[in-house]
């Protein structure tokens, strides 16, 4: 009668569903992506003028390397770690939306500058408008206005323009 002899290294225990953890570096990769897309909506529109610069390009970083990690736990240890389904998406979106913010802003960087805008510190040329009375007007004229009436003559000039009447 032959004998069989089970090694322990092959039983290995598959724990149930209550033992699982919950895999905290795919929760953390979706925090850091969270944040970097804040940080990306407050310095497009100028909200927050502290926020350096290179918190803008450290945020999706480690939400990429925490989210790689978390998945990588996820699929060589599926037993204790869940979250393959879900980190998989998740990681997929967050590396289409950190390579096209890289996109839009490396194609930022390439558009012409206006040859023909005025530099910070160079002189505005003069030029003719028409006021609200649909008057002529110059900007020598405006400047000289106030200088006119005894007042100091004005150190800056506010011009707004509008599309159009609706």
């Amino acid at each position: 009668m032959p004998t069989h002899s089970v090694h322990a290294s092959l039983c290995l225990p598959v724990p149930d569903q209550s033992q699982k953890q919950s895999n905290r570096m795919l929760w953390a990769g979706l925090a850091f992506l969270l944040l970097a897309i804040l940080s990306n909506v407050l310095s497009f529109f100028r909200l927050s003028p502290a926020l350096l610069p290179w918190v803008i390009f450290a945020l999706p970083i480690l939400a990429l390397v925490f989210l790689l990690i978390g998945l990588v736990r996820a699929f060589r240890q599926p037993q204790i770690h869940k979250g393959k389904i879900w980190g998989s998406i998740v990681t997929v979106l967050a590396i289409l939306l950190v390579a096209a913010s890289t996109l839009f802003f490396v194609g930022a960087r390439k558009l012409p500058s206006s040859g023909g805008a005025p530099q910070v510190g160079q002189h505005v040329p003069d030029f003719t408008l028409s006021d609200s009375t649909g008057q002529p007007t110059t900007l020598a004229q405006l400047f000289s206005a106030s200088a006119t009436a005894g007042a100091p003559p004005p150190k800056a000039v506010l011009l707004v323009f509008y599309r159009g009447y609706w």
